[in-house]
């Protein structure tokens, strides 16, 4: 397995969700989606880039994840195979990497929020929603249980309600993977099949729309994880073959493009969910990158989370700004997108580089500690040389 493969296309997915998403936001602003006629509803549902996000979750969880394997092989003639259901010490390493990638960030933007709310005070900068950084809001951020259906809004740091349920699917996933694992690929494309029309479920009950946050993330959230991983786990049964390898890339673009434009959520979502499977089945082959290397989306792609939650950071200072100047966004157009881009940009380059790379290295380096040795001399390392 060529695990290098997905800093590439799949981490260049990660950097156009990212921007997806961030230039919805600021359409809710500016409305400048008016002018691109037919494609205005590409703008307009660029919430769908958090769902792209769900999908490589539970994808890469599964591509990276080996030992939590269900299925243990029979060793004996009338031995019967049995199921590996994950140790304590794997769950919590695991879990320990988990959180290391997701909180410091996390925490770190509501200390930012913070400061800025106490200094908005002192200056009598009042934000739009001030009960937004109440306290129990404060304490459910911390816990990271904002997004489990506590809360029908925003508050402190709205995008981490899309962290707080991702969350919620790793506390999960080692369990759900053992079960994957376990049954033969046959069945996982049964999970696949089940949790699409879940899905599809979901989208005709809440009006044909997928745009569920907050107190509906988590069913939102949940049957894209599983389909993610169900992914995984058939991939290698066509990866070999290159017309499916582009069939799916080309068709899930265009019908992810298609139902963007025209408002229909589950099928463009199916639409990403196809131009990841082809990304998938690429590095299952170990062939070099469809889309090749470009060193921009490469590094934004790597960023990508830092970007996503700090831009309502960088939309609060900006609008407190405007209103500090008696503008609208929509007067001064260009001065908004600049300062909402600038302040993202700028305090992701700050968090990725001072808390998200440093918190994941230490982690990294003190599970590899509290790991034992391959060459520690004890009485199960010794029988198994």
């Amino acid at each position: 397995m060529n695990t290098k493969q997905e800093l590439t296309d799949l981490t260049v997915c990660r950097a156009v969700f990212a921007l997806w998403v961030f230039v919805y936001h600021v359409d809710l602003y500016l409305n400048f989606s008016r002018f691109l006629g037919p494609a205005a509803d590409l703008i307009r549902h660029g919430y769908l880039g958090v769902d792209g996000f769900f999908i490589l979750s539970g994808l890469i969880l599964a591509r990276v994840h080996a030992e939590f394997n269900g299925y243990v092989r029979p060793k004996g003639a009338f031995a019967l195979p049995g199921i590996k259901l994950p140790s304590i010490g794997a769950f919590g390493s695991f879990l320990g990497k988990r959180l290391a990638r997701l909180y410091p960030v996390h925490l770190a933007s509501i200390v930012i929020l913070a400061i800025l709310a106490g200094a908005g005070r002192v200056y009598g900068w009042v934000p739009h929603d001030p009960g937004r950084f109440s306290l129990p809001a404060l304490a459910q951020n911390l816990f990271l249980v904002q997004g489990w259906g506590w809360s029908s809004h925003g508050a402190w740091n709205y995008p981490s309600w899309s962290i707080s349920t991702e969350w919620a699917g790793y506390l999960v996933f080692p369990f759900l993977w053992c079960l994957l694992t376990y049954f033969s690929s046959l069945v996982a494309m049964q999970f696949l099949i089940v949790s699409t029309t879940l899905l599809g479920l979901v989208f005709v009950f809440n009006g044909y729309n997928l745009n569920l946050a907050f107190a509906g993330g988590l069913i939102r959230f949940f049957p894209e994880f599983v389909i993610g991983m169900a992914t995984t786990r058939v991939v290698s049964q066509c990866a070999d073959y290159r017309i499916v390898r582009r069939a799916s890339l080309i068709g899930g673009l265009i019908l992810a493009l298609i139902s963007a434009a025209i408002g229909v959520d589950l099928a463009a979502v199916v639409g990403l969910w196809l131009i990841l499977f082809a990304f998938l089945m690429q590095v299952d082959t170990e062939l070099p990158p469809m889309l090749g290397q470009h060193p921009v989306l490469l590094w934004f792609g790597r960023r990508s989370y830092a970007f996503y939650m700090t831009f309502a950071i960088a939309e609060l200072l900006t609008c407190q700004f405007f209103q500090h100047n008696a503008w609208t966004p929509k007067s001064h157009a260009l001065l908004f997108v600049a300062g909402m881009l600038g302040l993202t940009l700028l305090l992701t380059v700050f968090l990725y580089a001072l808390v998200e790379k440093p918190c994941r290295r230490w982690m990294d380096r003190w599970l590899e500690q509290r790991s034992p040795s391959p060459h520690t001399n004890n009485p199960q390392t010794l029988a198994k040389g």
